[in-house]
């Protein structure tokens, strides 16, 4: 159908090889894929099994078909300590990850992560708008709340470095201009973008990204 889509998956896409290759071939550019953590003591904290084993088997068969990874990562988890942001940044640019949505972790209210922090006296932010995954509300458990912090705006500072953005070109053709769109314009000089939707509509601005990296 000549469609152009992007998705959010789990790591469990790994098991279904045959849905992979039909995603690659119905136009699919990018996946959305929550890892979480590579830290082994902080997915066992939140009951994930994953490891950067899989991970690493993960992102290459999704790479090999010619679609991008989007990686979702969370800081904060009770196994991070300081040494966490570096460990995940190195393995985002080995592994060449395409794209990272970085979050702190965010007990919710009305969660079980929240009644439990709020029961061991971790919650000191109850103000509802701060509860966006950019601010720190608890206590982290090896770090303080400004190392938190400071480390989640590290990460994104660093992975979306020129030298780190250079490190993680893809390999695949296909990928490369969509890539440079995303990680230059939209991440890393996403201000001077911003500033050209006053002269030209956002609309216009997709239309033309869509038509330079797709040709659609």
């Amino acid at each position: 159908m000549n469609l152009i889509w992007s998705a959010a998956v789990t790591t469990r896409i790994l098991e279904y090889p045959d849905i992979m290759n039909q995603m690659a071939r119905t136009g699919c550019q990018s996946l959305f894929i929550g890892f979480e953590s590579i830290n082994a003591e902080s997915l066992e904290s939140v009951s994930k099994d994953n490891n950067a084993v899989l991970y690493e088997r993960l992102v290459e068969a999704i790479h090999s078909r010619g679609i991008m990874v989007n990686a979702s990562m969370v800081f904060g988890l009770d196994g991070d300590d300081k040494s966490t942001f570096r460990r995940t940044l190195d393995w985002l640019v080995k592994m060449r990850v395409d794209t990272l949505t970085s979050h702190i972790l965010t007990p919710y209210p009305g969660t079980e992560q929240h009644r439990r922090m709020e029961a061991s006296g971790r919650i000191f932010e109850h103000n509802l708008e701060k509860y966006n995954t950019a601010h720190v509300v608890f206590k982290p458990a090896k770090m303080s709340e400004e190392e938190l912090y400071q480390g989640y705006r590290w990460i994104y500072r660093r992975f979306y470095s020129l030298r780190n953005i250079i490190k993680r070109f893809p390999e695949k053709k296909k990928q490369r201009v969509p890539y440079l769109l995303f990680n230059l314009f939209y991440r890393k000089y996403g201000r001077i973008t911003s500033l050209l939707t006053n002269v030209f509509p956002m609309r216009t601005l997709g239309r033309l990204g869509a038509w330079l990296s797709y040709k659609v």
